[in-house]
């Protein structure tokens, strides 16, 4: 029996890591479909795009995981039902239940593995993919200078004439020139007509123009610089504009600073719940858990305080002694009596308010909390669930090919997701708790699975492939009796 059980869990292995690569794959260029205008065309290096793609690797991975799973399931099950190795087995006086048993040891293997992984790597992985995604966000585009159009970085703008290559012995006599700051970009461009216009400081305008120009931008200082030749300088005081300044220079060197320009690592402390292992989760429910009952004693203590201490109608009025008679009270005391209860009656009521908000406000919160818990053991369970499903649905098909494990995979996930995404969603609506929200997938889809291998061990036709062979070409033949239209 060892033998035979090391022999299926082998079947199960390579459609695994094949089925693993095409959606790890599939995954792979969804994103980068989706998130190619915000990663490429910011001047970012390539270990900087390869770093952020890595550390999505890991979401990704964990739901390919289980559709890989039931894949790997329906396609063995499917080849050695097709090559009638489960009628050998059968024969010899094996059962069903034990021809599964050792698919559902590699299932249960699986899961305990993407348990810890979600539990120990997606959590940081998740938060160093957002705070990179916060970085490059905070990026702009590396600046390409052409001709005719004005830029604007700051409080600055600029305009460049013409745009000259240099080339050769001219090139390096303009770097000597320039300065080591200038030699960082071997591709140095010649400016012409260059025009500034800064506009950082508020008392003054100034405005830079020069015959000629070179500009680089230097990752040390953060900044653009700008070396300037046969420049114009012109210096315009806007609180008393009769002063104004103006200097001719043969070189004028002139620094920009553009920070975000480069990528910086800004590290963030701050974790949301999908960033968070186990125990920062339980963390967290225990502090809302007790802000809640904080909130809830608060409330009966208000109430027991103003059920015990009733104020008579004698002090409500203002009497020392409560023994006024009410037709001798006149129509101004009544009111000033009304108007106080009236304040304080809402002082009360806004106080209930608020601390009720309070209440709600920490039971979402450990209602999200509790659902990202019971997801990082749900989603991995999936994998002997879907063993329940791939195996008689294999078996049935007597098909080990890709097409149909994809097909059959696409389905169930579908389904599975759906209700994982809808269990979700109620669960933050406080309609279910958290628990059933995100199992309820998996009793679904484990109760189809039961049944689908009750009905395979009985050996009753699961899915009845000759009426659908029959279907199909019923309706292709219908199709092409149909007269053509002229």
């Amino acid at each position: 029996m060892k033998i035979l059980s090391r022999y299926i869990i082998r079947e199960h292995i390579p459609p695994f890591v094949f089925a693993l690569a095409v959606l790890m794959f599939i995954f792979l260029m969804q994103f980068m479909l989706k998130y190619i205008t915000r990663i490429f065309g910011k001047g970012l290096s390539a270990i900087t795009i390869i770093e952020l793609v890595f550390y999505n690797l890991a979401w990704m991975f964990a739901l390919a995981v289980p559709m890989s799973v039931l894949i790997a399931a329906l396609m063995s099950f499917g080849r050695l039902s097709g090559d009638n190795e489960i009628t050998i087995l059968k024969s010899s006086g094996i059962s069903i239940y034990r021809i599964i048993r050792p698919a559902l040891i590699f299932g249960t293997i699986i899961t305990i593995m993407m348990i810890i992984f979600n539990d120990r790597v997606l959590p940081d992985f998740n938060h160093r993919a957002r705070v990179m995604f916060s970085n490059i966000g905070q990026k702009k585009a590396t600046l390409k200078l052409e001709p005719g159009i004005f830029f604007t970085v700051g409080k600055v703008s600029f305009h460049v004439e013409k745009i000259e290559k240099t080339l050769g012995e001219e090139l390096s006599e303009r770097v000597n020139i320039l300065g080591p700051e200038f030699s960082s970009d071997p591709t140095l461009d010649r400016l012409r007509q260059v025009t500034i216009f800064d506009n950082r400081d508020p008392s003054k305008i100034i405005t830079l123009i020069a015959d000629e120009g070179y500009m680089v931008y230097s990752k040390k200082k953060k900044s653009l610089l700008f070396a300037l030749f046969d420049c114009e300088y012109h210096e315009l005081n806007t609180i008393d504009t009769e002063e104004y300044r103006f200097s001719h220079l043969s070189r004028y060197n002139f620094t920009l600073a553009a920070p975000e320009f480069e990528l910086e690592n800004r590290d963030d402390n701050l974790r949301g719940d999908r960033e968070m292992d186990v125990k920062m989760m339980l963390e967290k429910v225990d502090i809302f858990t007790r802000e809640k009952n904080e909130e809830a004693e608060k409330i009966i203590t208000k109430i027991e305080d103003r059920l015990q201490i009733l104020p008579d109608s004698g002090s409500a009025l203002g009497s020392d002694t409560g023994a006024v008679k009410l037709t001798d009270i006149d129509r101004l005391s009544w009111k000033e009596a009304a108007d106080k209860a009236h304040r304080r009656i809402s002082r009360e009521y806004q106080s209930l308010r608020i601390s009720s908000s309070r209440i709600q406000n920490s039971r979402r919160m450990m209602n999200s909390y509790m659902v990202e818990i019971h997801k990082k053991f749900s989603i991995p369970f999936a994998s002997i669930v879907f063993i329940l499903i791939g195996a008689p649905l294999g078996i049935a098909a007597r098909r080990g090919s890709l097409g149909v494990g994809a097909t059959f995979s696409i389905i169930f996930f579908l389904v599975y997701w759906a209700c994982l995404i809808l269990g979700e969603d109620l669960a933050d609506r406080q309609f279910l708790p958290p628990i059933l929200a995100m199992w309820f997938p998996n009793i679904v889809l484990g109760l189809i699975g039961a049944y689908l291998t009750w009905r395979t061990v009985k050996e009753t036709t699961i899915i009845k492939w000759e009426k659908l062979g029959r279907l199909f070409k019923q309706k292709r033949q219908s199709e092409e009796s149909l007269p053509e239209l002229s």
